[in-house]
């Protein structure tokens, strides 16, 4: 967890996240959304293997988000992470970036 700006908190993930290694996310995700800047985002782009229980956690961290008053944001791009959020239809619940630069800069 590093804060680039006032405005942005960022998670950067890497490696495999799975039944094994979710509770390491979970933990550290939902933690700082209970104390993070307006926006988080979550780089997701050095992850090489993403399960189902990495959904389920992104999938709590926007609800927590949402009740916290911030705002939840993905860097995607690696195939793992892009075919499991389509193949589930959740692609578009989501507010993905294509690069970690856009994530961090962009206010909107």
């Amino acid at each position: 967890m590093t804060t680039p700006g006032e405005t942005v908190t960022l998670c950067a993930v890497a490696g495999e996240v799975d039944h094994y290694t979710v509770d390491v996310l979970r933990t550290s995700l939902i933690g700082a959304l209970n104390n993070a800047a307006q926006i988080v985002t979550v780089d997701l782009s050095r992850v090489s293997f993403f399960g189902i229980a990495g959904l389920r956690v992104l999938v709590e961290a926007r609800a927590t988000a949402g009740r916290t008053g911030r705002r939840l944001r993905l860097v995607v791009g690696t195939s793992c992470v892009d075919r499991l959020l389509a193949a589930v239809g959740e692609a578009d619940a989501f507010d993905l970036m294509p690069d970690l630069a856009c994530a961090v800069l962009d206010p909107a």
